[in-house]
């Protein structure tokens, strides 16, 4: 049976997975592979390259909705558990001319637990159903369900922006020649990578429970196709980097959606006990849609 956390941790890896945003139209396109010393493209070289091979048919329009069924498979580093859960979430970035950052809307169900559990906001402010009947988040009664609500709505903003792999690779600050490394994706299988690593001013983990840390970055790209193989993310506190809490997200099966290349599966890989990185949780993300019909009123309480 699924836990509360394991909900909980569920809906945090789901809202990871599914946007490869795009590059803004009229950015420019990678013609020459331009290259460091090293024989490593420079930096903008591969956030062009990466650009390129994530839009296989030409520049789109960024991604800002998507709804998306989530099939999730847990299971425990720690111990011998596991689950099964599977989610319906819709997102919109509602844009206003008058503020800097669009307002992130927001509405997820889980289907098939004893107890209806549906969470969202909307052009008000969060809100969940308590008993069958809406309630603002912001009640007395409902600290720790905002809580939980406002990690899953800042990871799926800082994820959507993270998933625009070219825009981050320009983003990282004291920033790393790119080089080639090799990336162990299975215990039996070595890839050779193109890896660029680099600081962001906060980034929401698993660990912290979507709590923004600042934390330096890797970044994991294909040597031969371009395309994002994974992510490492090294959480920073007090100005040290904590290895022990760092975490992997790895793509597998990139199919196109829309006109971009989205990944099939996300697996994420934590530490054990000895500090080697093992697999948490897989998502299967299933009727995918990043162009969805989406208004204010899909996310109204009912």
């Amino acid at each position: 049976m699924m836990t509360t956390h394991h909900l909980r941790a569920a809906l945090l890896i789901a809202l990871a997975a599914p946007l490869l945003t795009g590059q803004a139209p009229g950015a420019p396109k990678a013609t020459e592979n331009a290259t460091a010393q090293n024989g490593a493209p420079n930096r903008e070289a591969l956030a062009l390259r990466v650009s390129n091979a994530h839009q296989p048919n030409g520049e789109i329009d960024k991604i800002s909705a998507f709804t998306s069924k989530i099939e999730l498979e847990l299971k425990d580093v720690t111990a011998d558990k596991g689950g099964q859960v599977t989610l319906d979430v819709s997102y919109l970035e509602l844009r206003n001319p008058k503020r800097k950052k669009p307002t992130t809307l927001l509405r997820y169900e889980v289907k098939g637990g004893e107890e209806r559990i549906v969470r969202g906001f909307d052009v008000f402010g969060p809100w969940h159903l308590h008993k069958g009947k809406p309630q603002d988040l912001t009640a007395p009664n409902a600290v720790q369900d905002l809580k939980h609500f406002q990690e899953h709505r800042n990871l799926a903003r800082q994820l959507v922006r993270f998933l625009s792999p070219c825009e981050v690779i320009r983003s990282l600050t004291n920033c790393s020649k790119v080089q080639e490394r090799d990336i162990i994706l299975t215990r039996r299988k070595k890839t050779k990578a193109l890896a660029i690593e680099g600081d962001v001013e906060g980034f929401p983990m698993m660990h912290t429970a979507g709590e923004e840390l600042p934390a330096r970055l890797t970044i994991w790209v294909d040597s031969k196709t371009d395309r994002l193989l994974a992510i490492d993310v090294t959480p920073r506190i007090s100005g040290k980097l904590r290895p022990a809490g760092r975490e992997r997200i790895k793509l597998t099966k990139l199919t196109e959606r829309n006109g971009l290349l989205v990944p099939k599966y996300l697996h994420y890989l934590l530490p054990d006990k000895e500090g080697n990185l093992r697999i948490h949780s897989t998502v299967h993300l299933v009727d995918l849609n990043l162009r969805p019909n989406l208004t204010t009123s899909d996310f109204n309480r009912k």
